[in-house]
Order: structure tokens, then C-alpha cells, then sequence
């Protein structure tokens, strides 16, 4: 417990004064520890105000029903054994006569108060009883019999199809069962016949009917009766409706698969996005480096694009959407349409920010002239590289972020690996 005070103490130090300058990595590293160095403290001060050993040599025993336990002990014994792992097993409290007399008696008691249940009384059984294997808050155990298993079952249901008017004698037999102390406790109980409302007495009745129908010999089918109790019975097969329910269920598909596809749409047009951006440094670039060469604005840009055109030849191809971009942007100023207005469309097709600068730089310098166009094109690549680390930065957060239910669930096992051994103990 001193370990992780002191652990502790130096986690909330740390996190004061360094929380705002360490990566959002070794905050949530911190965070982790901190959060385990707490739980430490707290087990430790619950073990501290309830220890196992009472006053140094005395075990709590549990009470009687609860059963034994095992404890794992250190003996030491001076000048023989020294942290000797002792496994002890601890017997539950046993009852004098006297106390078991006590609880036997209440719960005979309880048994004679709950028996009857809902019905009127032990001379008027019509449904079923109430009868349990635990009275006296669990510390007296019974275990029933009856003498006549046709007439009730074990959980006290009656199970008689016909009775008498005047109903069956049942005889009830409760053993009782408080330490080792045993009582057994008997009585008799009338069960008489279910109480039937029309309906009842008509269900019964279309009972009998179909069981001695299914008993006859020698049919193929079973015949179910027209007329029952002087009513007229007519009979079918519930319809199940599949054919709606596949109606529905693809009703329900097809109202998701525009949801599907726009939310696919959206993901693809995000990483075309997000590609085209890490792209765009590269190919400023580029440009720039070919105009510096001497190469004319039109030559470098188609020289890039048949660069590229090769390259979508290869087996490993991945393709890269900003330069497809210009490989079309090039077959546009082949096909007669002016440099100027191809590089606008280009800047318009991509979309970004950054590629409508570009064709519009590109547009103007054409339209107004001018021999400043590399050394714009270089301080455009500058910036276009420090904007990128700044999208590896933020992508990098994105992917800390998304790892982030992947560190719950490790510090919920954590928290497993802590609490489970110590709730073991407890017990």
C-alpha cells in the first residue's frame, strides 16, 4: 500500500506539471497508471480496515448454512519455519440444541403459515402450494414427500386430471434439517377439484375427446371432433405469414441499401480526399523542379502525366486520384480545349482548396505572364510540405483515437486482473 501512495503521489505530480507538454500517448500511458496506482491505495486501506486475521490470531467463521471456507496462511514457527504456506479450512458456526430447537420450531411454523398458499386451507388444496427447501433465513434446510406423486409433484402442483367431489387425502412429510440437529414434520392436506368456469369445463371435455380419439388403434390420422359439450367445433391452421415477413424484411433491405451506398460514397470520396492531399506536395513539386529545368508549363505537366500513364501499366499499381486528375487534364488540352481553361477545370474536378489554387496560379500566370511562376510554384511546394506534416500529425491523432477502445478494454482487464483475486479473498 505504501508503494502505491507513493506511486501515486508521484503519477499526480507528473500529470500536474507535465500534462499539457507530453504526447496524447504517454498521457493516456500515465492515466493508466495513475488509475491503477489509486485502485492499489483503495485495496489497501479496505484490507487495512478489514483484515483477515482478527486481533492476530482469530479466523470469522461463517454461519451455520453458509459452509466452510479455505484460507491460505504464513506460519512461522521460531527457529523451525519462517513464511511455511499453511491452507486452512475454516468449519461454519455449529448451533447448540437449544438454538436449533428454536429454528426448528419457527420453521414449522412458517411451513404450516405458507402451505396453503393461494387456496383456502389445507382441508380445501385446489391449485397448487407454496413449499420451499430453505426457512429461517437459510438456516434451516427441508426436503417434502408426498405419499400420493399421481395426485401433486414435488414442487406442489397438482397434477390430477380427475378428482372426487369430495377430493384425495394427501399426506405431507417435511424433514427438517438445522445443523446437525433433524426434525421431521407430517400432516394431512385435502386436494378436491379445480373449480372450472364454462370455458374450463368445455377445454376439459376437448381434453377427453382428443385423448380417446388418439388412443383408438388401426387409423392413419387422428379425427378431431366437430362437437363438443353441445358445441359445434370447427378447426384450422394458423397462418404464419412468411410470405409478408420476407416482403417486409426486404422491405427493410431495400430502404438500406441507399443509406449503404451514400455512406460508402461519403467514405470513398473522404479518402480520395484524404489521398489526393498527402499527393499534393509531391506533385507542386514536381512541377516546379521541371519548370526550373527550362521545360514549358505544358511539357512538364504532360511529361508528369505520361510519367504516371506508365506507370498505371505495372502489376503493383495503386492509383493516385490527383494524378489522374492531370493525365485527364492532358488529354483535354490534346484535344483542343486551351491550357488555360484545362487548368481550371482541373483545380474544379479535384475540389480541394489547395488544387483550385494551383489551376487558378497556373490559369493566371498564363492569361498575365510573367517569369515568376517556378518561384511561386517552389514557395507553394513549401507550404504544401508543412501542411502535410501537419495532416500526419492530426491522421495520428485520429489513429490514437480509434485505439482508444482497444486501451479500455485492456484497463478493464487490468481492473479484473486487481479486483477478482481480492473479491476471492473476501469470500
Amino acid at each position: 500500500m505504501i508503494v502505491c501512495g507513493i506511486g501515486l503521489g508521484l503519477f499526480i505530480l507528473v500529470w500536474m506539471r507535465k500534462r499539457n507538454q507530453l504526447p496524447a500517448q504517454k498521457r493516456k500511458m500515465l492515466l493508466i497508471l495513475l488509475t491503477a496506482a489509486f485502485l492499489g491505495l483503495v485495496l489497501g486501506v479496505y484490507e487495512q480496515q478489514n483484515p483477515i486475521l482478527l486481533e492476530g490470531n482469530a479466523l470469522a467463521r461463517n454461519e451455520s448454512g453458509e459452509g466452510d471456507y479455505e484460507q491460505e496462511l504464513k506460519l512461522t514457527a521460531e527457529g523451525l519455519l519462517e513464511d511455511y504456506s499453511y491452507s486452512l479450512e475454516v468449519p461454519e458456526q455449529s448451533y447448540t440444541k437449544e438454538e436449533a430447537d428454536v429454528l426448528l420450531s419457527g420453521a414449522a411454523e412458517e411451513i404450516h403459515k405458507e402451505f396453503p398458499g393461494d387456496n383456502a386451507s389445507v382441508n380445501a388444496i385446489r391449485g397448487a402450494v407454496h413449499i420451499r427447501e430453505v426457512y429461517q433465513d437459510g438456516r434451516v434446510t427441508a426436503e417434502w414427500n408426498f405419499d400420493n406423486y399421481k395426485i401433486m409433484d414435488f414442487e406442489g402442483n397438482v397434477i390430477a386430471e380427475e378428482l372426487p367431489e369430495e377430493g384425495e387425502l394427501v399426506k405431507a412429510e417435511v424433514e427438517l434439517t438445522c445443523g446437525e440437529y433433524v426434525r421431521v414434520e407430517e400432516f394431512y392436506f385435502r386436494v378436491l377439484p379445480e373449480l372450472l368456469d364454462e370455458e374450463g369445463t368445455f377445454l376439459r371435455q376437448l381434453a377427453g375427446s382428443l385423448k380417446e380419439q388418439g388412443e383408438k388403434t388401426g387409423t392413419e390420422y387422428l379425427e378431431l371432433p366437430g362437437e363438443v359439450g353441445g358445441y359445434k367445433v370447427s378447426w384450422s391452421v394458423p397462418g404464419e405469414h412468411m410470405p409478408e415477413k420476407v416482403f417486409f424484411f426486404g422491405v427493410l433491405l431495400a430502404g438500406m441499401v441507399p443509406l449503404m451506398e451514400r455512406s460508402r460514397a461519403e467514405e470513398r470520396k473522404k479518402k480520395r480526399c484524404r489521398q489526393m492531399e498527402l499527393e499534393y506536395p509531391e506533385l507542386v513539386s514536381k512541377l516546379a523542379l521541371l519548370l526550373g529545368a527550362g521545360m514549358t508549363l505544358q511539357g512538364a505537366w504532360r511529361k508528369i502525366a505520361l510519367s504516371y500513364q506508365e506507370k498505371r501499366k505495372e502489376d503493383a499499381f495503386v492509383p493516385m486520384p490527383a494524378y489522374e486528375e492531370m493525365l485527364v487534364t492532358s488529354h483535354e488540352m490534346e484535344s483542343g480545349i486551351g491550357e488555360e481553361r484545362a487548368y481550371e477545370r482541373f483545380g474544379e474536378r479535384c475540389g480541394l482548396p489547395s488544387y483550385r489554387r494551383l489551376g487558378n496560379l497556373l490559369s493566371q500566370n498564363l492569361r498575365k505572364g510573367g517569369p515568376g511562376i517556378t518561384a511561386l510554384l517552389e514557395t507553394e511546394a513549401e507550404a504544401a510540405f508543412e501542411e502535410r506534416k501537419n495532416l500526419a500529425k492530426e491522421y495520428g491523432e485520429e489513429a490514437a483515437t480509434k485505439l482508444l477502445f482497444p486501451m479500455i478494454l485492456m484497463l478493464g482487464i487490468v481492473l479484473v486482473i486487481l479486483i477478482v483475486p481480492a473479491i476471492m479473498t473476501f469470500q
